[in-house]
C-alpha cells in the first residue's frame, strides 16, 4: 500500500501550517480532514483523509504512512470519484472540486477559492500586496506550480457555481436572477416568492438544492 501511495502522490511537505486564514475565510472546504474513498479510473481505490484547499484549489490528503505529511495527488486526471462521508465529488476539467447535489435533475456545485498573498507589513498599519517569499524550489501538478516555502496566502472568497441539466443542456447559475431565467415566465413569480420567503442563500448549496426541488415540482 505504501509503495502504491508513493507512486500516486507528490509530497507538499508540511506547508499548510504556513497558510494564513486569519484575515479571510478558512483555507479548507471542510473544518478538518475527512475520511474518504478515492476511486481511480483504472480500478484502484484508496482510503485516506482528505480536504480541499481553497487557497490552492486542489484536494490534499494526510499520508498516515509518512508522518502524517499533507500531500496532493500526482495524477488528478486519473481520479474518477471522491466519496467523502455521504458526499460525492469529482474534479472538473480545471481540477476544481465539483460536488454532486442531486441526480434528477442533475445538479452540481463547483467550488473555487479566491486567494491573494498576505503581503508584507508596511508603515501605519498597512500591508503590501507583495508576498514575502523566499523561493528555492517548486513542484508542478495539474498545470499549476506551487512553492514549497512559507508563502502566506489569504482566502478572500469562495465562489460557488451551480450547473443543472435541463432539456439535455448544461445550464449554469450563481444568482437568483440567473436561476429564474431557467424557468418559464409563468413560474417566475412563484419561484421568486419562494426565494424571498425562505431567504435562500446561494452560498449555501443545500438551500439551493431545496430551491431546485421546489422549482422542478411546480
Amino acid at each position: 500500500m505504501r509503495k502504491l501511495i508513493y507512486t500516486l502522490i507528490i509530497c507538499l511537505m508540511a506547508i499548510t501550517s504556513d497558510l494564513s486564514a486569519q484575515e479571510g475565510k478558512s483555507e479548507y472546504l471542510f473544518n478538518e480532514f475527512q475520511k474518504s474513498l478515492i476511486y481511480y479510473k483504472d480500478g484502484r481505490v484508496f482510503s485516506v483523509k482528505v480536504n480541499y484547499s481553497l487557497a490552492r484549489n486542489v484536494f490534499m490528503f494526510i499520508d498516515e504512512n509518512d508522518n502524517n505529511n499533507v500531500k496532493l495527488f500526482a495524477e488528478p486526471d486519473m481520479v474518477r470519484v471522491l466519496k467523502i462521508n455521504d458526499r460525492i465529488f469529482q474534479l472538473d476539467p480545471k481540477g476544481l472540486a465539483q460536488e454532486h447535489l442531486n441526480q434528477e435533475p442533475p445538479l452540481v456545485v463547483t467550488y473555487r477559492g479566491k486567494s491573494r498573498p498576505q503581503g508584507k507589513q508596511v508603515g501605519y498599519g498597512g500591508r503590501s500586496e507583495t508576498a514575502s517569499v523566499d523561493s528555492y524550489s517548486s513542484i508542478q501538478s495539474g498545470g499549476h506550480s506551487y512553492n514549497l516555502e512559507t508563502e502566506k496566502i489569504i482566502v478572500a472568497d469562495v465562489e460557488k457555481k451551480y450547473t443543472i441539466k435541463k432539456n439535455k443542456k448544461q445550464k449554469q447559475f450563481q444568482t437568483p436572477k440567473q436561476f429564474l431565467k431557467l424557468y418559464p415566465k409563468d413560474r417566475e413569480e412563484t419561484i421568486r416568492t419562494y426565494i424571498k420567503s425562505n431567504k435562500i442563500n446561494f452560498d449555501e448549496p443545500q438551500q439551493v438544492l431545496q430551491l431546485v426541488k421546489y422549482a422542478e415540482a411546480l
